[in-house]
């Protein structure tokens, strides 16, 4: 796979503080910027045997700060001295207590520091933040294996991008590239999805199917939101996942599959596993490599280089400036709760309609939910801040979604490639802000 790296890319690298775990026993781990994760589980980086120990208790990176310690949702909770954490930054050597260990965290010196590299894309994904060049590194170099990969990250910051571009990447681009969206399977015919039927199997069941495995053969599965799966399907995917094979609803044989298989989640998966919700012996089998996305009010430099790849996109490269210089000026206290789904869709407007004059501030109004963007500012509101928040995203994409129905004739496709999306969330976001059907090609 051949690395696109940017001129300016390669001029800044990151760096991170690392450490050293020391555990009671004797044993010695390395923290880096990946998550270490501590826990009873026997899929743990760091294995601990102490029952009052969560299967998942607690994860390790290092930051630029020193190194991060995140609680896992665990039952017993994680100490630092008298305090008990959820989330905290050691800067010198301390002791952290999960259950009845106590860990000895020492982070380096500040002078000793790991490079996290500079590629600034990866596929479609494009970024020079630290976490960002850090995630790209390690996409690089997990693409071109059959390892399976979960994706973890809130709704909006380009999980299934993540799972397109490693299949673009790898040896099995050209083959089957299967979608399943574990939060929409319908309970009565989610068996049948996933590893098919035979016919009159079930009622409704009119001919012989394959289920999603079997599709995805030679290919790649992407099991999106996998935290959803219900819980009576997770040991029979488990199952065909260790066996390489699926036998179909109704059927007496087995057929082999060769699938490697990308998730995504925007679930605690640890935590469900802390609460026996989710089996830890799937996530582990599927989460061999973890990838954390940060939402984008953590990666707020990616900005500029985002809006470009959107003008682009949008077949107007010459707007990008005016565009980063609108949201600089108007949106500077925006926490983009739709992350970079919801600013691929502000800029598409905006790079489509800064020709007329004015056009950006309407949608800024919109956006916000104002009416006029020149006006003097509005009173305080009287609705909930999560409530204004809501009406004002439904307002811009009702208007975003009328705008790309007049300029793309209402072609769907047309749509998608515009604003980024897939044809069925296009289709999703049409239907929801009642767009006539028959409008949509």
């Amino acid at each position: 796979m051949q690395e696109v790296v940017s001129t300016v890319a390669r001029e800044v690298h990151w760096f991170a503080r690392g450490g050293v775990l020391h555990l009671p026993d004797g044993r010695s781990f390395a923290i880096d910027v990946d998550p270490l994760v501590v826990g009873r589980a026997a899929g743990a980086h760091v294995v601990v045997d102490d029952r009052e120990v969560s299967a998942l208790h607690c994860e390790l990176r290092a930051a630029p700060e020193g190194i991060l310690v995140k609680d896992l949702g665990s039952t017993n909770g994680t100490s630092l001295g008298a305090f008990r954490i959820r989330e905290g930054v050691v800067t010198a050597a301390s002791d952290v207590v999960i259950g009845k260990t106590a860990m000895r965290i020492e982070p380096v010196p500040a002078a000793q520091k790991v490079n996290v590299g500079y590629m600034d894309r990866f596929g479609p994904l494009v970024g020079r933040s630290p976490r960002m060049r850090r995630v790209f590194g390690v996409l690089a170099r997990v693409a071109p294996t059959p390892l399976s990969i979960l994706v973890l990250g809130e709704t909006g910051t380009g999980k299934e991008l993540v799972a397109r571009a490693l299949h673009e990447a790898s040896p099995r681009r050209g083959k089957p590239f299967v979608v399943v969206d574990c939060g929409s399977i319908p309970g009565t015919l989610a068996e049948s999805l996933l590893f098919g039927h035979e016919k009159g199997s079930f009622t409704g069941a009119t001919e012989r199917r394959k289920g999603a495995l079997a599709e995805a053969h030679e290919g790649t599965l992407f099991l999106d939101e996998l935290g959803e799966l219900p819980a009576d399907l997770q040991p029979k995917l488990l199952r065909a996942l260790s066996e390489r094979q699926v036998k179909r609803v109704g059927g007496s044989s087995y057929e082999p599959i060769d699938v490697r298989v990308l998730a995504a989640t925007r679930r605690d998966l640890a935590a469900e596993m802390n609460a026996n919700r989710f089996r830890s012996d799937l996530f582990f089998r599927i989460a061999q490599v973890r990838i954390e996305l940060p939402s984008l009010r953590d990666r707020r430099d990616d900005l500029p280089m985002l809006v470009e790849d959107v003008c682009v996109r949008q077949g107007a490269p010459q707007h990008a400036a005016a565009v980063n210089a609108w949201i600089a000026e108007r949106m500077e206290a925006h926490d983009w709760p739709g992350n970079v789904r919801e600013l691929v869709n502000v800029a598409s407007v905006a790079a489509t309609l800064a020709d007329t004059p004015g056009a950006i501030d309407d949608v800024l109004a919109l956006t916000r939910g104002d009416g006029d963007a020149s006006a003097a500012p509005a009173a305080a509101p009287v609705a909930p801040f999560v409530d204004a928040k809501r009406a004002a995203l439904l307002a811009f994409e009702k208007d975003y979604f009328a705008t790309l129905l007049q300029t793309t004739s209402a072609n769907v496709s047309e749509m998608a490639r515009r604003s980024g999306m897939e044809r069925h969330h296009v289709r999703a976001f049409l239907r929801k802000h009642g767009f006539d059907r028959g409008s949509a090609q």
